[in-house]
């Protein structure tokens, strides 16, 4: 945006935040996280072998390399001047519909609940109904196909998760009707 041209919410509803302020929260609040669980990693069993490197081996991996490219962002959002790290067409400030965003929170909240009770195939396939039939309306199709692409969408998105994770990697999802396993 030039400058002295600020964007304004398009309702009563939505808060248009600072890009780059934004960013810099959510990585710190990343880099913390990371932090606790890199310490977290110091009560898990150690090397049963010698030699062997143990059980907190490649999720501390994991965690370092999260703490070096957080660490990056951080000291490249804290060096850089305001509006210098923007690239061509990326915008000063980015809005949230504040509505929408307590809903879709609320939606994965009652997904984790419900996920026990009702099962993993009906709990899953009716979040990604409720999430993608509106956002697929809002595109511009009818109701009737936006309901349609959204079962086209949720319902093999559902199958493979069930695929990947249970039957593959033998995750015990909580499953009410598709079976535990499938021997092949």
């Amino acid at each position: 945006m030039p400058d002295g041209i600020k964007s304004q919410p398009h309702s009563r509803f939505e808060s248009v935040i600072p890009m780059k302020p934004a960013v810099l929260v959510a990585t710190f609040l990343i880099f913390l996280w990371l932090l606790f669980m890199l310490y977290e990693t110091t009560n898990m069993a150690p090397a049963i072998l010698p030699g062997y490197p143990g059980d907190a081996f490649f999720p501390r991996l994991v965690l370092i390399y999260g703490l070096i490219c957080s660490g990056f962002i951080l000291v490249r959002g804290l060096l850089l001047q305001r509006g210098s790290s923007l690239t061509a067409g990326e915008a000063e400030t980015f809005s949230i519909h504040l509505p929408e965003f307590a809903a879709v929170c609320l939606l994965v909240i009652a997904y984790g609940l419900l996920l026990q009770p009702v099962g993993f195939e009906i709990t899953t396939f009716a979040l990604m109904m409720i999430l993608l039939t509106p956002r697929i309306r809002a595109g511009g199709l009818g109701a009737g196909r936006s309901l349609l692409y959204a079962l086209g969408l949720a319902l093999p998105t559902t199958l493979i998760c069930y695929v990947a994770f249970g039957l593959i990697l033998r995750i015990p999802l909580p499953l009410l009707f598709l079976p535990r396993y499938i021997h092949y």
